[in-house]
Order: structure tokens, then sequence, then C-alpha cells
């Protein structure tokens, strides 16, 4: 027992010599507390090198009267000339495959009749973006207002190409229906050449 006593005061003596943990320091003096944490030459080097800056150079302070001070970018137009961009490439695809598509069946002209619905939306919100554009005080708009003009005249005359199909279309199927009603009909109800006149014989009125 004798023995240990030593050994637990040596204990006891470099505990007391180690920094104080950060439940111990939370009352203390900021000069009184320690942080043990040496990250070294090299990773000091990394932390710095990693370490940015940030300027306003490139940006805009917008003071708004509900969110407060509002930091935009001067360049963020250029996303909405991308989406344009992404816009454009989906229209020309759908004008692509509306001109592709046979016109000889009601389920490619319901078809047509769809996705020209859908170029005409893509081209809406292609003008929209150049409108965006021009807010913004950009002059990507003078490109990108033409493009959407474009693709709207395009799917406005295929769509008018659908349409003549689909009328001709009706009137094939009108001119078969005749012809199927004629082959079927009664023949003493065709009509003869002549007057009522012509066969006094047979007039019901005499």
């Amino acid at each position: 027992m004798t023995k240990t006593l030593p050994l637990l005061a040596a204990c006891l003596a470099l505990a007391a010599l180690l920094p104080a943990p950060a439940a111990a320091q939370l009352g203390s003096r900021a000069e009184e507390q320690s942080f043990d944490y040496d990250p070294g030459t090299e990773a000091a080097g990394k932390v710095q090198k990693s370490s940015t800056e940030v300027t306003f150079e490139d940006a805009e302070m917008v003071n708004h009267p509900v969110y407060g001070t509002i930091v935009l970018s001067k360049y963020r137009w250029k996303n909405w000339v991308t989406r344009a961009l992404y816009l454009t490439l989906i229209n020309i695809a759908l004008l692509a495959i509306l001109l592709s598509m046979p016109r000889n069946e009601e389920v490619n002209i319901v078809v047509g009749y769809a996705l020209c619905g859908v170029s005409a939306t893509l081209s809406l919100w292609i003008f929209l973006c150049a409108v965006l554009i021009y807010k913004l005080k950009a002059m990507a708009w003078i490109y990108v207002l033409p493009v959407s003009l474009f693709t709207w005249a395009a799917g406005y005359l295929i769509l008018m190409r659908i349409k003549r199909s689909d009328i001709s279309l009706t009137e094939l199927k009108e001119s078969f229906q005749k012809m199927n009603t004629a082959s079927t009909e009664d023949p003493r109800l065709t009509s003869v050449q002549g007057t009522p006149g012509d066969w006094p014989g047979e007039d019901f009125l005499r």
C-alpha cells in the first residue's frame, strides 16, 4: 500500500500538468484556455492554400424590402442563355420528328398535333428567356429572340401541313363511305331519266 502512494501522487501531478478539457475551460478566461492541436507545417500550408477570398466586383447588391440585402451575380444571364440553348435543341428535335412522321393515319395526325403543341410551348419558353435576358440588361437577347420566332414559325408551318393532310384524309374517307353506300343502295331507288309525263300509263294521278 505504501508503494502505491508515490505512484498515485505522480499520476495526479502529471494529470494536473495536462491541459484542461473543454468543459473545464468553459468558464475560464480566454488567455487561460489552451488548445493542444498542432496540424503541422505541411497541413497548415495546405489549409492556407485552400483558403479563398470573396470579392463583390462581379456582383450587385439588392436591398430587398422583405429579404434584406441580397447579393446577385452580374453574369446570371448566362444561365438563361444555356437554358434557351437546351430548349432550342429539344425543339429542333421535335420539329425533325414531325417532318419525318408519316401523315397517312389518324394516330400519326393526332400525335403530330400534340407534338406541335409541345413545340409551341418550347418556343414560348425560349421567348420568355429572351425577355428575362433583356431585363438583366444583357445583349444576348438579340440572339435568343430570333431563335424563338424561327422555331415558332417552323412549328406553325408544320402544323398547317398536318392540317392539310387531315383534311385530305377526311375527304378520302368520305369518298370511300359514299362508294360503300352506293354499292349497298336498293336498285329500285335509283334515279331514271325523264319527266312524269313520259309514262301516261303509269301516272298515278290520272
